[in-house]
């Protein structure tokens, strides 16, 4: 029975069907939310959520339908709030070491860690009970060699543009 009124919901509501099935607390809760908003009822859980669109007749489908396109619309603004916050983030870092010296000494220190990393494992062999554990510890190496050296060069990057903004101001 509860694949029928999924697959219904599915079928009207998408975005509002992919969150409840989603687990987890916080999703599944704003997409009730929604769907109670919608329909002017109190949508507490999956049971009523489920009863409502087997009651549904085609109004109610059409206010599901307008709830997911409200929900994804929310869905789509939280991701910009959040991805907003973690731009200003890495600006204030970036704000607040743009004078410190450690960025580039942790970056060539990575870079040479790197290299030795790699000669290392072209010249020696890896005993086989070591190999996952040397992949996993090279992997992460690299990933975070790969994070310095965009840290790096975003923020000489940036201080480059400002630069030239500077200049550029000044000979106007």
């Amino acid at each position: 029975m509860a694949a029928k009124w999924l697959s219904k919901l599915k079928s009207y509501a998408p975005d509002i069907a992919s969150a409840i099935l989603s687990g987890g607390a916080t999703l599944p809760s704003l997409a009730l939310k929604a769907v109670s908003d919608a329909l002017g009822t109190d949508i507490a859980d999956v049971d009523a959520l489920g009863a409502a669109v087997n009651a549904a007749n085609p109004e109610t489908m059409l206010k599901l339908k307008q709830a997911d396109n409200a929900f994804k619309i929310q869905m789509t603004q939280l991701s910009n709030e959040l991805t907003a916050t973690e731009l200003a983030d890495i600006q204030h870092a970036r704000e607040h070491h743009k004078t410190s010296k450690m960025p580039s000494v942790i970056c060539v220190a990575l870079t040479v860690l790197v290299a030795i990393l790699l000669a290392a494992l072209f010249s020696y062999d890896v005993p086989v009970g070591n190999t996952q554990v040397v992949n996993m510890i090279t992997g992460q190496v690299i990933t975070l060699w790969g994070g310095s050296v965009v840290y790096f060069i975003g923020t000489t990057r940036s201080s480059g543009v400002k630069t030239i903004g500077l200049l550029q101001k000044t000979n106007s």
